[in-house]
């Protein structure tokens, strides 16, 4: 018994390894499990939209003119335009979407015109993207902590997490945006152990990239400037032990990749301050005033999502009691890298997750606001989270302790309940047509099920009571009945082109359409109180 004993304590490192190797590659498959189980939401809609070349004032102008359509007509605005060019692409963008960085888009035209258009092919790019952050995250642990077990730790909590899959699995740029974080961590830690004008290059180059993916990669940057700035506050003394520039060097140094960053980045940053009204328009839906109590069950849902991704009801107390652990797992995770790594490792986890949240959460508290409560508006900082989470397994898991709480086998098994947890989650992610995400479409499987049911009937559509018609129209189409038809209609509705007989139905209906609804003897009748779809009688 013995020897059996001292067998398993030589091998465990391997069987951790093969272990942890195994839910990676766990993590990667579901990143392919039912690519187009989800509804191509609203937001999809839109890169596809803008990839494709087309406006949304084209699509306005052609179908709201009240006129019956199909379904499948307004796919046509899912497909490459007719001799457009990736300028088109950019003007798109530019004149109706300046808050978003156009790079993933052109990339997602290049796919469009490679493999052509369907939920699968828009998907597979964010999905490909995301399987690069894996090897980057690999090199950012191991340069932060000089460790295979905690590199490789790290990899499992990036391959497995369900925030990660879920936008893995949508067209949109945000799995582009985890990657650039994270491989523009790793370029800041080498171009400063190494000191040479390519290490900065390469730098300099993820910030283009990133900032040309998503405006809020900014916030990354912020956070790695003031990781510059802590580090030169280290004693001359200290620091001469080991290197030969000063840190005031240095500082310059990273104040010139930035600014070659922003440099570059400037053509866009002009299209933007020139199109700023439109811009705060557009984005003025995070910026409605939330009271600190949803901001704090926002930040517990979505600093929690990195692990755990099973919902109830907002409200529901069950939901904030289940996050609980793996918050307290992320603070005892944070206390332990404050305790027990060097300077230049807390000050790097710290910065890259505190910087960001705090630029984005301190407004909101002190001015109102929600936008520190938009979970994808946080990937700056959730790498960060995972790093210290793998570093408070490893650390414990290494130390060879028999004790009930920071015994080796205790942390083990906690770390296959994390994971459980973690695959529980992307399982039922999966097994749904719909998830979080994506508001404002998360309702449309209910409104396609109840409007199939009815395939001779007619659905009103107008721009809306909160202008997201367009793309939710165009989401309900890929999976409408083709022979359900579509009266779009514009500001001076023509309801005498209603036929006599089948069932009628409004899609979100603008306040002006209700009234001329109302003008007309009609009467219209919610058909689910969680959907925004009425019934006209």
């Amino acid at each position: 018994m013995w020897r059996l004993w001292n067998f398993f304590k030589r091998i465990r490192p391997q069987i951790l390894r093969l272990f942890l190797i195994i839910v990676i590659v766990i993590g990667i498959a579901f990143r392919f499990v039912a690519l187009d189980g989800k509804i191509y939401w609203h937001d999809e809609v839109y890169t596809t939209l803008r990839a494709a070349g087309y406006t949304g004032e084209e699509f306005a102008h052609e179908f709201y003119q009240n006129r019956m359509v199909s379904p499948i007509d307004l796919l046509k605005y899912q497909q490459l335009k007719p001799g457009s060019t990736p300028l088109d692409t950019l003007n798109s963008i530019a004149t109706e979407d300046p808050q978003h960085s156009p790079f993933y888009f052109l990339l997602a035209r290049v796919g469009m015109f490679l493999f052509g258009h369907s939920i699968i092919t828009s998907r597979f790019l964010p999905v490909l993207i995301s399987l690069i952050s894996l090897p980057f995250m690999y090199l950012l642990a191991w340069e932060l902590f000089q460790s295979p077990q905690t590199a490789l730790l790290a990899t499992a909590f990036l391959a497995l997490s369900p925030f990660d899959i879920l936008f893995a699995q949508t067209a949109r740029q945000y799995s582009l945006f985890t990657l650039l974080v994270i491989a523009s961590g790793y370029a800041l830690l080498k171009a400063i152990r190494w000191r040479h004008p390519l290490f900065w290059a390469g730098y300099s180059l993820a910030c283009i990239f990133g900032l040309y993916t998503h405006v809020l990669f900014g916030l990354t940057m912020m956070g790695h400037g003031a990781y510059i700035l802590l580090l030169s506050m280290e004693s001359s003394r200290s620091f001469g032990k080991r290197k030969r520039f000063p840190f005031y060097q240095l500082l310059l140094e990273f104040l010139g990749a930035i600014v070659i960053a922003i440099l570059a980045f400037s053509p866009w940053l002009i299209i933007l301050i020139n199109n700023l009204q439109r811009v705060m328009d557009v984005t003025n839906l995070s910026s409605y005033p939330t009271s600190l109590l949803n901001l704090s069950k926002f930040w517990i849902l979505s600093f929690t999502s990195v692990l755990v991704d099973i919902n109830f009801d907002f409200n529901s107390i069950q939901m904030y009691l289940l996050r609980l652990p793996f918050v307290i797992l992320i603070v005892v995770a944070l206390f332990k890298i404050s305790q027990e790594t060097n300077r230049k490792t807390r000050l790097f986890i710290w910065t890259s997750i505190l910087v960001p949240f705090f630029m984005l959460a301190l407004p909101d508290v002190l001015l109102g606001g929600g936008r520190s409560g938009v979970t994808r508006f946080l990937i700056s900082c959730f790498p960060g989270v995972q790093l210290s989470i793998a570093y408070l397994f490893s650390t414990h898991i290494k130390n060879n302790k028999n004790s009930l709480i920071d015994g080796e086998i205790f942390w083990r098994s906690l770390l296959a309940i994390v994971f459980t947890f973690s695959l529980i989650s992307i399982s039922m992610s999966a097994n749904s047509q719909s998830w979080w995400h994506q508001i404002p479409s998360s309702e449309n499987p209910q409104i396609v099920q109840q409007l199939n049911k009815n395939k001779s009937a007619t659905l009103i559509v107008d721009r809306g009571s909160d202008y997201t018609n367009l793309g939710n129209i165009i989401s309900l189409s890929y999976e409408l009945n083709p022979d359900i038809k579509l009266m779009m209609v514009n500001s001076e509705p023509n309801l005498l082109l209603l036929p006599i007989g089948p069932k009628v139905f409004v899609l979100n209906p603008s306040e002006e359409l209700r009234q001329i609804i109302k003008n007309e003897n009609y009467q219209l009748e919610k058909v689910d109180q969680q959907s925004q779809l009425w019934e006209l009688k």
